[in-house]
Formats: C-alpha cells, structure tokens, sequence
C-alpha cells in the first residue's frame, strides 16, 4: 500500500498554519473529503506537484527577504507607505493576487495570469506612470497553463526580481 500521508508541511514565509490562501493550500484540502476517493498514484502526483510549488515559492520568498502579508486585489497596493489589508479596486487582469511585504512595507505583487499576452498592454499602461514599480514575467506555478507576473518595488527589493519556477513538472495538473 502506497504512503498517503502528507509531507512535511511546508510554509510559505508569514503564512500561518490554516490561514494559507486558497492558491497555497494542500491539494486534500482543495477537493475536501473527495481526497480519499482519488487514486492513490494522482494523489502522489498532485502531492509532488504542489510540493514543487510551495519549494519554489519559499525559495522565491527567501531569496527576496519578504513574507506573505496583508495586502490587496489591486496592485496599487504596492504604493501604499506601510501593508494593510486594503480592498481597492481589482483590475480584470490580476488573478490569484499574493502580497509580499518587507518589514512593514509592502514590497511585491504576484499574480497568475491565465493569458499575459493577451493582458500584457493593460498590465504596462498601469505601470506607465509607475517608474519605481518593476515588472517580471515567468511560468505560473498556480496550475498548468498560467503565467506569472510579479510588481515589485525597486525601492525595496532593488532593481533585479525574477518570477518563482516552480518547473514544468510541478504545472502539469489542474
């Protein structure tokens, strides 16, 4: 009989446990009591998946110096003075938002896009008149298919950021 219990639990730097948000959460907790009814090699599949996931995002988030912190929908989030939980406006090209902050203050923006290119004009008249306001672009590690974008502040994490790549293995389930 093949080993169903959960790895070790990973946490993503300032999540609690029970408080992840729902783009971080272990996959037997997104189907619920359903999990028990999936085979037991896609369970293997999809645990190995999302491990790869939440390993790119911690090292993603080390790497930065940040945690996940209160923040908002809207990527105007960013230019805020301090991080609070802020319920501003969520343009139509922001999906699965994730703030980062850096001591208190907010410092990246990340989303997974299901089509950037489609986006990609929106997403650049924002930050037109956002200088200090960087932009990464890179695989999505919320299921297959996505692309991820960060918005950083330059002023807080410098002038370089990359987006986490979890690995082409790590996106192959929805």
């Amino acid at each position: 009989m093949a080993n169903t219990h959960r790895p070790p639990l990973l946490r993503i730097p300032g999540c609690r446990p029970g408080e992840e948000p729902y783009e971080l959460v272990h996959p037997a907790d997104m189907v619920g009591l359903g999990w028990r009814r999936v085979p037991v090699k896609e369970q293997e599949f999809k645990v190995a998946s999302w491990t790869a996931r939440m390993e790119a995002c911690i090292a993603w988030a080390e790497n930065n110096g940040v945690r996940l912190g209160p923040g908002s929908d809207d990527p105007a989030w960013l230019l805020k003075a301090t991080a609070r939980r802020d319920y501003g406006g969520r343009p139509d090209w922001v999906d699965h938002p994730l703030c980062w902050v850096r001591g208190r203050q907010p410092a990246a923006f990340t989303a997974s896009l299901s089509a950037y290119g489609r986006h990609a004009p929106k997403i650049h008249r924002w930050l037109a008149d956002k200088p200090g306001i960087g932009l990464a672009v890179g695989p999505g590690w919320y299921y297959s298919g996505t692309e991820q974008i960060v918005l950083w502040r330059r002023d807080v994490l410098g002038h370089q950021v990359a987006a986490a790549d979890a690995g082409a293995e790590a996106l192959s389930w929805d």
